[in-house]
């Protein structure tokens, strides 16, 4: 039969009908017409009166009204002709209607089985048409059989099986289209059957299962399609089988799964495919099976599963796709099952994992993309398995993994993009592989690093543009090329003080030394006494003048002798530099203080004035200054005036120097 059309017209003729056992006095013709008003099929029914199926009920008879025409059927009707209670059960010993079509004259009226009880080995409807009424009432039936609704048609009414229990082994609704209207699947018992909603067309208006109860069958929703309304699964209980919504469309309203439980069944939601309505799966058992929603198309709507329960089954995500909503896992906890976020698109909105507590299994998020937002996992506790970030592509996004306690897994983000990657005071156990092929920003601030941290990449040039490790307590090393990161200018950019510059520095510098990077922690120990200088002319500021006053001073002094002249003792050769150019310095006012002041010379102790053997007056300076600079003191030539302050001076310097040198060369070689 059609079961696509937009009006029909029923016509009462006068003939006998004959079809598969079905004999009747009258026929019922109808014509279905689609929107253009062109007749597309026309079917004739055997018609049978309501008066003739209550006779047969009264007497227990076989009820067969498949292929027939009912007009206005309601138990409500037969209990109140026969005065009886509303809550009357009413018994079919074997009842089928297959084919056959039900039609109310009247719109407000009921098609009503409410209250029935079917004990045949089983019922079908299939086939069947509902049309015309105000709803089609199974309220409080008891199925003691096998029951088919396969290829129904409920159109254009609301469908109720609220408290219907369904007690042998197949519930099936196959192929069934529901048009507008609600549907409510409202406290069920579906005991052990297996349940199939496969291929079904609900239709727009709500549809509701809420506090169902399904127990050891299978559950199959697969390719079904909701319009537009609210799905409505809160408080079921889908009991120990399989549960499948595999390529479920489910409209444009709201989906809620609220603390729904499931058993240890697979549940499968492979490829569904939600519209913008909110999706909430809040405080949801899921069970030990298998769960997965790879490939789900999560629309525009917000995502929760807040305070869900995922057992140890894997949980599969990968290839599924949000769009603009908020994505909330908040307080969730994941078992020792493994956890597949791989290369899911999370669209724009904010993802939030806080609070989450992950088990022993292997979480990854590899290849996955966010375009705008951010993903926060604040205060998460992690088991021992891997976390494993590798190829995510993040360039506009941030990921933020505040407070956490990683467990001994191995943690990657090789090769991922991040405008902002975080893990601000977690707590890092294990080896933790940050060789990121692009992050705008790094923040490693107050975290506790046991192990390595790894920032260097011979593969690929690691480009981060700002980096933050203040406050970070280093217990193991860090791995980080100071000059392809350019470490010094990642620090100098940072927007804080320079006491805290400094204190990251001194990080540094002691990192390099147990890495064995010499050149890098001396590069690293510089930076420290530099901020460390500044930091303290800085501070006394706000002392009185005298101290402002000898600061500056001693700024000025460190700066000099300790920076400029042997970058404070990391550099031999430069030391050895500023030894000559102050040697030369001396040497050059030896010659010209003689020419200023006449009582000022330099005089030889072993030949007179205008002997040939006497050094002229260049040479006495350059002799001179090397012998005093080196703190030789032959005694030959000594200084005369004015001369002899300067000589003292130029020797402390001298000795100072040489002290300051063999300082800094030990130092290199010792290393």
């Amino acid at each position: 039969m059609i079961r696509y059309f937009d009006k029909f017209i029923i016509k009462k003729i006068e003939e006998p009908f004959d079809k598969d056992n079905i004999k009747t006095d009258s026929t019922v013709l109808i014509s279905f017409y689609n929107k253009e008003n062109k007749e597309v099929e026309e079917t004739k029914f055997g018609y049978i009166s309501l008066d003739k199926i209550f006779k047969s009920i009264d007497s227990n008879e076989k009820i067969c009204l498949d292929n027939c025409f009912i007009e206005n059927f309601s138990l409500e009707e037969y209990r109140q002709s026969r005065k009886l209670s509303n809550d009357f059960l009413v018994k079919f010993i074997d009842f089928s209607a297959n084919n056959s079509f039900f039609y109310c004259t009247d719109k407000e009226k009921n098609i009503d089985f409410s209250n029935a009880e079917f004990n045949s080995d089983s019922v079908g409807f299939h086939n069947t048409y509902f049309n015309s009424g105000k709803t089609v009432l199974f309220d409080n039936s008891i199925f003691n059989c096998d029951i088919y609704f396969d290829y129904a048609l409920f159109k254009d009414l609301d469908i109720s099986f609220n408290n219907a229990s369904f007690n042998k082994n197949i519930v099936s609704f196959k192929n069934t289209i529901f048009t507008t209207g609600f549907k409510k699947f409202e406290n069920i018992n579906f005991n052990n059957s297996d349940v199939s909603f496969l291929n079904v067309e609900f239709g727009d208006g709500d549809l509701i299962f809420a506090n169902s109860v399904f127990n050891s069958g299978k559950i199959s929703f697969k390719v079904s399609r909701i319009g537009k309304g609210r799905v409505d699964f809160v408080r079921v209980n889908f009991g120990k089988g399989d549960v499948i919504f595999e390529k479920v469309d489910f409209g444009q309203g709201d989906v809620n799964f609220r603390a729904a439980v499931f058993g240890n069944g697979k549940v499968d939601f492979t490829r569904c495919e939600f519209d913008d309505g909110d999706v909430s799966f809040n405080d949801v058992d899921f069970g030990d099976g298998d769960l997965s929603f790879a490939g789900t198309d999560f629309g525009n709507g917000k995502v929760s599963f807040k305070l869900a329960l995922f057992g140890i089954g894997k949980l599969d995500f990968h290839f599924s796709k949000f769009g603009i909503g908020d994505i909330i896992f908040e307080r969730t906890i994941f078992k020792d099952g493994n956890i597949d976020f791989r290369a899911v698109d999370f669209g724009e909105g904010r993802i939030t994992f806080n609070k989450a507590v992950f088990g022993n299994g292997e979480v990854t998020f590899e290849a996955s993309e966010l375009a705008n937002g951010r993903i926060s996992f604040r205060r998460t506790i992690f088991g021992s398995g891997i976390f494993n970030f590798e190829m995510a592509r993040f360039q506009n996004a941030e990921l933020i993994i505040d407070d956490v306690n990683f467990g001994q897994g191995k943690v990657s983000f090789k090769q991922s993009r991040f405008a902002l990657l975080s893990l601000k005071s977690s707590q890092m156990n294990n080896y933790f592989d940050l060789r990121v092929e692009e992050c705008g920003h790094l923040d490693l601030s107050n975290t506790i690093v046991k192990d390595i941290i790894d920032i260097d990449s011979v593969e690929l040039k690691t480009n981060i543009k700002g980096l933050d490790i203040s406050g970070i307590r280093l217990l193991g090393r860090i791995f980080i090329d100071w000059k392809l990161n350019d470490v010094k200018k990642l620090i100098y950019a940072q927007n804080t003080g320079h006491l805290n510059r400094a204190e990251q520095f001194r990080v540094l510098k002691e990192n390099y030394n147990l890495n064995g990077q010499y050149e890098y922690e001396d590069e690293a120990y510089i930076e420290f006494k530099r901020c460390e200088s500044k930091f303290l002319l800085e501070k006394s500021k706000q002392e009185n003048i005298f101290k402002r006053i000898w600061e500056n001073v001693n700024y000025v002094f460190r700066y000099i002798v300790f920076d400029k002249v042997g970058l404070y003792a990391t550099n031999p050769i430069r030391v050895l530099f500023s030894m000559t150019v102050i040697y030369l310095i001396f040497s050059l006012i030896y010659i010209v203080i003689p020419l200023l002041f006449h009582d000022s010379a330099i005089i030889s102790s072993l030949f007179e004035a205008g002997d040939i053997r006497d050094l002229n007056l260049v040479e006495k300076a350059f002799y001179h200054s090397a012998i005093t600079f080196l703190t030789i003191g032959y005694g030959d030539y000594y200084p005369a005036g004015a001369m002899r302050w300067l000589s003292g001076v130029e020797g402390f310097i001298g000795l100072f120097l040489m002290s300051y040198f063999t300082v800094a060369f030990v130092r290199k070689i010792l290393r």
